[in-house]
Order: C-alpha cells, then structure tokens, then sequence
C-alpha cells in the first residue's frame, strides 16, 4: 500500500489482536503510529514494541480506555512503556500506544 499510495503521516492499527503481525510485514518506518494494547494479552503489545524500536527511534505515549488523552505530559521511551505494562492487571482497561518516531514534529503528530 505505502508503494502505491505513499507512506501515511498516521497509521491507526485495529486488527482485533493481529497487531504484532501487521507491524512484523512493516519494511519502514511510519512516522506516526497507534496500536491497541489489551491487558489480558500483554505479550502481544510488547512485540508490537519491539517491532517498533527495532525499525526506528520511536518515542511512546498512550491513552487508556477511551478518554482520548495522553497518560503522559511528555514522550516517553520503550522501557517506561513496558513500566506501564507490568503496571496494568489482566482485568484493566485496554488502550491505544502511540509512536512518533523521534525528531517528527509534535505538531503534526496524533493527539487522542
């Protein structure tokens, strides 16, 4: 699709659990990107972290449930991501992680 439309400025990947395998057909960096994160099936969300980081440097933050704002006041690396998941309990409220690879302007990048 990127070949035959260009690269998008934002991607929104919501494949009902498909997420890490979207991302592992991904040959380049998006600029901007979300994915969902269920707290039941964390594995899955941090093979969608990896995936990222080893495509480009990313910066991370998130939203919880549907409340459409940032948990974080500024973009946070991969590690305080995988902080936030061992945070979560099975039976928590799923969310969005957003990526914005790094030196993309804030500007043009999502906002929940």
């Amino acid at each position: 699709l990127i070949d035959r439309f260009g690269v998008p400025a934002f991607c929104k990947i919501d494949v009902e659990g498909l997420e890490a395998e979207v991302l592992s057909g991904l040959s380049m960096p998006l600029p901007c990107l979300s994915f969902e994160y269920l707290p039941p099936d964390l594995d899955r969300a941090r093979r969608c972290l990896e995936r990222l980081e080893g495509l480009a440097d990313y910066a991370f933050n998130w939203s919880i449930g549907e409340r459409h704002r940032w948990a974080q006041s500024d973009w946070v690396d991969g590690a305080s991501v995988r902080g936030f998941f061992q945070s979560l309990r099975p039976g928590g409220r799923s969310g969005d992680i957003y990526a914005r690879r790094r030196g993309h302007s804030p500007s043009a990048g999502p906002s929940p």
